[in-house]
């Protein structure tokens, strides 16, 4: 942290003016009282408001403060289609949550000595490659899991979603260099997928297992989890899973099924764990006890679980969140965010995709642990359930943090806004919908397919096979590029261009403003292949 601040010119005033930001905002605040943890049916209610307004198909939430279960239960159903009663045993997906799991696993091969945190990493994978040779040879194991790269944000995230798609880890360590560095490395923070699966291969070959079972055996069996898998879900557990949801304007519908099948998934060390909410306390009070399960087993030591927390890339804080959360400083460390709130440190990260929503947060100087697991990606209700439950710990002015958030994103029982279109780019050279069709690659992505299909012309992926759509003539060398599944939310704009040699060449841009990051378009760039080489890459 401290050579992050040396080395950035401007740091120290930056953060000096957020500090003032927050000492105005707590002072503001300070005469609006604050409220006592919520304890029992009180906190069964909020859950169960926030849940009915945002209409949020179930949860799971646990709460362990100073040696006691507060709260540790269900609400809800897993699926809406075929009701069953979430409990908190129920499985839901982790997501990023799960990258505290992936540094914890590198964290026992350093302690065993096998590996160094600061190893570079080609020199235990080789094939690891950046756009930039000195970057590359000069990458450690610790960047890989700080988010400060170089990379943009979601960089490669096409390789993991929508899922199911067929691209391997192999795709993603082979695609690596050809993704543009267009930030500043170790000094500009944006949140990245693709390195944390880096991170699972590098645990791979450290130990001989593959990183799910190393993750099963080592962390989670040894915890005596029984509720939490790093890898496929067996089909006993099944029944009891909570699976994705999203809302439409017609109400709640099942997302993509639950990807809890027999194969590994790519994601799985950046996103990809199964887990109920009791273990997860569990896995919690583990990291509060110093690496020390509940029933007396050591981990890791107290030193490694400091590592992981200890903050090294600074996060941006505007004005607003430092007035939110009474802070003035927000961090990335290895697997976890650290920030202060109204003075305590509080160590925590989300977890979000398709239809799944989650929260971790342990506060150590209240020895408590909190989770939050959810089947719809709500944002409104992550954030009230989070300010609402954990706020009062902290002895924060009281807020209807619901109310507040609702006014942020917009509430549940909203109608589905439409998009925010942007306008259609400029045309780079014509090309009629005739001359379009063909066979294109991106060196990353791989092979996509222009046709003409019953009058249309169409679009899809080779690897991604939910990436299908129709595209429609936008102007000069420009066409909208609607996708099939409406879920995606992430219609795009496709721009034609030549490149030196006469050769067709695509970019894509994104149609509309809110379109997710990890549909990472402005990285993609498709050349056409020649009639004569049609293999796929």
């Amino acid at each position: 942290m401290l050579e992050f601040l040396q080395g950035a010119d401007g740091s120290r005033k930056r953060l000096a003016a957020a500090l003032g930001v927050a000492l105005a905002a707590a002072l503001l605040l300070s005469s609006c009282g604050t409220k006592a943890p919520l304890e029992g049916r009180e906190a069964e209610a909020l859950v169960e408001r926030v849940l009915e307004e945002e209409r949020v198909p179930g949860a799971a939430v646990a709460i362990w403060y100073q040696g006691k279960p507060v709260l540790q239960r269900g609400f809800g159903v897993t699926n809406v289609d075929y009701p069953h009663p979430v409990d908190e045993n129920t499985l839901f997906k982790l997501a990023s949550t799960t990258k505290a799991f992936t540094t914890a696993a590198l964290g026992l091969l350093v302690e065993e000595g096998r590996l160094d945190w600061n190893d570079r990493v080609v020199d235990h994978l080789p094939q690891f490659r950046l756009a930039d040779p000195w970057i590359t040879r000069e990458f450690r194991i610790v960047d890989l899991l700080t988010h400060r790269s170089g990379l943009g944000p979601g960089a490669g995230d096409l390789m993991l979603w929508p899922q199911p798609n067929h691209f391997t880890r192999a795709d993603v360590l082979a695609g690596l260099q050809y993704l543009p560095l267009t930030l500043q490395f170790r000094a500009d923070y944006a949140y990245d997928n693709l390195l944390y699966i880096v991170a699972g291969e590098l645990i791979a070959e450290i130990s001989g297992m593959s990183y799910e079972d190393f993750v099963q055996t080592r962390l989670l069996d040894a915890m005596g989890l029984q509720n939490c898998y790093a890898g496929p879900v067996p089909a006993a557990a099944r029944a009891n899973l909570a699976d994705p949801h999203r809302l439409e304007a017609g109400g709640l519908v099942v997302d993509t099924p639950n990807l809890a099948g027999d194969e590994p998934i790519v994601l799985a060390a950046a996103g990809g764990m199964h887990c109920s909410a009791a273990d997860m306390i569990t896995w919690l009070r583990t990291l509060l006890a110093g690496g020390t399960t509940p029933s007396g087993k050591t981990l890791f030591s107290a030193e490694t679980r400091d590592r992981l927390w200890k903050p090294v890339t600074l996060m941006p804080m505007s004005a607003e969140r430092a007035e939110r959360d009474g802070g003035s400083f927000y961090a990335y460390a290895l697997g976890w965010r650290v920030q202060d709130m109204h003075g305590v440190r509080v160590i925590h990260h989300t977890g979000s995709l398709s239809g799944m929503y989650a929260w971790a947060a342990v506060v150590p100087d209240k020895d408590l642990a909190m989770v939050v697991l959810m089947n719809r990606s709500a944002g409104a209700a992550r954030q009230a359930l989070i300010y609402s439950l954990l706020k009062p710990y902290l002895g924060a002015p009281d807020r209807d943090w619901l109310s507040y958030f609702q006014a942020l994103y917009g509430g549940g029982k909203a109608a589905v806004p439409e998009p925010d279109l942007l306008p259609p780019p400029d045309g780079l050279v014509a090309v009629s919908d005739a001359a379009l069709s063909g066979r294109y690659r991106d060196p990353w992505f791989g092979d996509i397919v222009i046709e003409k299909n019953n009058g249309q012309l169409r679009w899809r992926s080779e690897k991604s096979p939910r990436l299908v759509g129709t595209l429609t003539a936008a102007g000069t060398g420009v066409w909208a590029l609607e996708w099939d599944d409406r879920s995606l939310n992430a219609d795009a704009w496709l721009v034609a261009d030549r490149n030196a040699s006469g050769t067709l060449i695509l970019t894509m841009q994104a149609k509309s403003r809110g379109v997710d990051f990890s549909y990472d378009f402005p990285d993609l760039r498709f050349e056409r292949v020649p009639t004569g080489d049609q293999s796929d890459l």
